[in-house]
């Protein structure tokens, strides 16, 4: 057992992970990444977990197909999901999916696609996302009359929303998200990779840690948002505990230990580490937590959030 093994959780409820079938789905970015451009299921994720730490259940997030595939992609993880036979012991499924929806239509658009969605997907299916990560589209769009409605539709069919922005390379999305989440009260919101924060920083004291703490802070104010701790080592080239510290303290001071969740962002997470780095690096972030924090953090907040 290495060192890291000693701080690793025995389990874990992996809250944001991407399978995907290139043959199945047609993923356009896939082409401009060779090196993700084969299957990846739980073949390959179950190598990846170390036989000292149990993945209890995993929840599926859509992994930006093409939109005209999005109902495709729900489908086949669904069968996917089902069909699951552990390539490990240490593995216990995908319990849970996040789909793909197009909001940004507005509610009367909308409607009848949830509709459609729920059935293909049965009654695994916990939230959608709609990306809104990209740098070179409009920030303000998420807080459009449309896009607000089409996410206020989500609460008609007990539908959480995951929200992913890029404060790091596009920090003007932030403040038109807080705009989105305060419209739509009725709604349950999932933060991912804590908004993708400039990990890069040295200190913080530097202004771009500055405003995506105050933005973070306004965020946590309302009370249907809880944040995924993930995604952070593909924000920097310097992925200790130390470094990553600050960040973690500032979404446990924010949202509070009751609404964080663990996530391994796999396979994206293979952009800097392999998933067990990540999750070790985690571990050693909060090993002064207490038992019963650590807990929540890597197995219960994410069972009640996502209901599983």
């Amino acid at each position: 057992m290495t060192a890291g093994d000693s701080k690793v959780p025995k389990a874990v409820i992996d809250a944001h992970v991407h399978f995907w079938d290139p043959k199945r789905v047609h993923i356009p970015w896939l082409v401009n990444a060779p090196h993700f451009n084969e299957e990846r299921t739980n073949e390959r994720y179950s190598a990846e977990i170390h036989a000292h730490t149990q993945v209890k259940a995993a929840v599926f997030v859509e992994v930006d197909a093409d939109p005209a595939h999005g109902l495709v992609e729900a489908e086949w993880i669904t069968k996917y999901a089902k069909q699951f036979k552990p390539a490990s012991a240490q593995f216990g499924g995908i319990q849970a999916i996040v789909a793909y929806a197009p909001v940004q239509q507005g509610a009367q658009a909308i409607h009848p696609y949830l509709q459609l969605l729920k059935q293909l997907t049965d009654e695994k299916l916990r939230g959608v996302r709609y990306l809104i990560q990209d740098p070179s589209l409009d920030p303000e769009r998420v807080a459009s009359p449309a896009f607000v409605s089409g996410v206020r539709a989500l609460a008609d069919y007990d539908l959480s929303f995951d929200l992913n922005i890029n404060c790091h390379a596009a920090p003007a999305q932030f403040p038109p998200l807080i705009s989105l989440v305060r419209q739509c009260p009725e709604v349950t919101f999932i933060l991912d990779h804590m908004a993708k924060p400039p990990c890069n920083v040295s200190s913080p004291a530097d202004p771009a840690f500055k405003f995506w703490q105050q933005n973070m802070q306004a965020l946590a104010a309302f009370p249907n948002v809880s944040c995924k701790v993930s995604g952070l080592v593909t924000e920097t080239q310097t992925w200790t505990a130390a470094q990553l510290r600050p960040f973690v303290q500032v979404a446990r001071n924010t949202f509070g230990i009751d609404r964080l969740l663990f996530g391994g962002d796999w396979p994206i997470c293979e952009n800097a580490v392999r998933w067990r780095t990540w999750l070790e690096v985690l571990s050693e972030v909060v090993e002064d937590w207490s038992e019963e924090d650590k807990d929540k953090l890597f197995v219960s907040n994410a069972a009640r959030v996502y209901r599983l």
